[in-house]
């Protein structure tokens, strides 16, 4: 049993369409939680006024991850936009290596991103929930496209 096969975006598009604007989508998106990520890293101020040495240790990891995160939201802009051009080339090496390291990726992502969600603001946890529902979405569409570019018969 496999994931689900979609005939169009949104009962509008077709596949290509639309995984070009959802990557162009996913992409924005992706640029946007880069710079959110890099906002919440630098306000996160030092404990200096405590000698706790588990809300130091704490304190570290969070800013670890936060650094962790900004740098995986980096790297998925680029692939969101080697995804793009991927798609309007129609070339499968590139969607099939795109949905490798989306899959790790978005997993890799949603469990860092959870695991800190106590320290972050409620306008952060709404816009992480937000693009796991928008990237859960886009993966159907472009598991789909991958599947009829390799169904479609040559002329």
């Amino acid at each position: 049993m496999g994931l689900p096969q979609l005939e169009t975006c949104c009962c509008v598009f077709p596949l290509k369409t639309g995984n070009i604007i959802m990557g162009c989508l996913n992409s924005m998106m992706s640029f946007t939680l880069f710079i959110v990520m890099i906002v919440l890293t630098c306000t996160l101020e030092p404990l200096t006024e405590t000698d706790d040495i588990n809300a130091r240790a704490e304190y570290t990891g969070l800013y670890a991850m936060s650094i962790i995160l900004v740098l995986m939201f980096l790297a998925k802009f680029c692939f969101d936009l080697l995804f793009v051009y991927g798609v309007v080339t129609e070339k499968p090496g590139i969607i099939r290596a795109y949905f490798m390291m989306w899959t790790a990726f978005f997993l890799l992502s949603m469990f860092t991103f959870f695991l800190n969600a106590p320290h972050y603001s409620s306008g952060a946890i709404c816009m992480e929930v937000i693009y796991i529902c928008f990237n859960v979405y886009a993966i159907l569409l472009l598991h789909s496209f991958y599947k009829q570019l390799n169904t479609r018969e040559e002329v």
